[in-house]
């Protein structure tokens, strides 16, 4: 009886074979995107088709938790790209090419879901093209959007260079990312001053206000990419590895330290009972003392700065510490842009016509609503699917040199 030939190892497949799918540890980010996609979709079929109705949105509360992530992924995914960027081409370090398809990749997911919050956020979402056709540059909301709409080009293409432009294009993409930099920190600025020449927020109506985006932006990026650089480097047991993540992991706690401590100037001077606006001293105290003072205290000190710092301090070349102290630091800053969005406009300022004229949609005390939840989870969904299915199938885990692009 004839023995069947057992095929050689790493030889294609005899003709006819069927095919086998070949499971992955990156398939998790699709698998979560669809359900999350599942779960959203009635929440989102109820916003496309009833608008902002089924929110808890008011007349007087018109940004809420949506406003505060769209801010949030903003600064992730600008804040990464500046310290990227900046590392590679302003400092010279070449090893961070290695990530350079991973961390773009990221970036332009993180930048469709923020265009996709804030186009949910609008009242008539299909009007966004008149602030490019009819634009007026006196708005901060113009420059917002011309700005963001050129940085998801430049990221876009940069990202396509990489992907599949080759030696041809690859001088392009040293012009593309030093054009990048002024353009992510004018976005940054402008994105902080949107809320600072708000007169009537006196928390918000600060020059420091932009300034603080930044560095927040920085802080929340850096985190990021240490994150993609311990989850995504092949050559884990490399000193270039372990070398890398001492870096970034110095560059990390530098930033959160600087956050606290400007923020913490900014907000004594903010309380010092000798001067000050009254109304800033209460929404500042609403974020600290208020019902939701665990976001600050817990969520954003404890996990997202304190734990961090303690790790990052601690054990600054252990690459899987840095990794758990980049990711808390980079999802917990969440509560920070919430915090600047929704305390300051549930402030007793407006109270006699609150109670003048009562109505639903005429109250003080916004709390998003579970349909606005499942809104964000249908967003975070699709970023989740684009995210798992270009692991997939874009070339982005081959680690690319100096010489082949740029």
């Amino acid at each position: 009886m004839a023995q069947a030939v057992q095929p050689q190892e790493g030889a294609a497949p005899p003709a006819g074979s069927r095919f086998r799918f070949e499971w992955r540890w990156t398939d998790f980010f699709w698998i979560l995107g669809v359900v999350l996609l599942i779960a959203g979709a009635a929440s989102m079929w109820q916003r496309l088709t009833e608008g902002l109705a089924p929110t808890n949105l008011t007349s007087y509360v018109p940004w809420g938790v949506w406003v505060g992530f769209y801010d949030y992924l903003v600064w992730m995914e600008v804040g990464s790209l500046l310290i990227f960027t900046g590392l590679i081409y302003l400092f010279g370090d070449k090893l961070l090419l290695k990530v350079k398809p991973i961390v773009l990749f990221t970036g332009f997911t993180i930048v469709t879901m923020g265009l996709l919050i804030v186009l949910l956020d609008l009242g008539h979402p299909e009007r966004f093209w008149h602030v490019l056709v009819y634009a007026e540059f006196s708005s901060m909301i113009t420059w917002m959007v011309w700005l963001h709409s050129a940085y998801l080009l430049i990221l876009t293409l940069e990202l396509a260079i990489v992907l599949w432009g080759g030696r041809r294009l690859a001088g392009l993409l040293k012009p593309l990312a030093l054009v990048s930099l002024p353009v992510g920190l004018a976005l940054i600025i402008v994105s902080g001053s949107i809320f600072g020449v708000v007169a009537a927020r006196p928390l918000w109506n600060t020059a420091s206000l932009p300034l603080m985006f930044l560095l927040s932006a920085l802080a929340a990026g850096s985190g990021l990419l240490l994150f993609l650089v311990v989850v995504f480097w092949k050559e884990k047991n490399s000193s270039e590895y372990t070398a890398l993540v001492n870096k970034l992991s110095v560059i990390t706690r530098t930033l959160l330290l600087a956050g606290v401590f400007a923020a913490s100037v900014i907000a004594f001077t903010m309380l010092y009972k000798g001067g000050g606006n009254p109304t800033r001293a209460e929404a500042l105290n609403l974020i600290l003392t208020g019902p939701y003072w665990w976001s600050f205290w817990i969520v954003h000190i404890l996990l997202g700065v304190l734990i961090p710092l303690a790790l990052l301090f601690l054990a600054p070349a252990k690459p899987l510490l840095a990794g758990i102290a980049a990711f808390l630091s980079s999802i917990t800053f969440v509560a920070v842009t919430l915090n600047i969005v929704i305390p300051t406009l549930v402030t007793e300022e407006l109270k006699g016509l609150a109670t003048a004229f009562v109505d639903p949609k005429l109250a003080l005390d916004y709390v998003p609503n579970t349909m606005e939840w499942l809104v964000l989870a249908f967003i975070f969904g699709i970023g989740s699917v684009i995210f798992g299915l270009g692991l997939r199938f874009l070339p982005l885990q081959s680690q690319h040199t100096e010489a082949t692009h740029d």
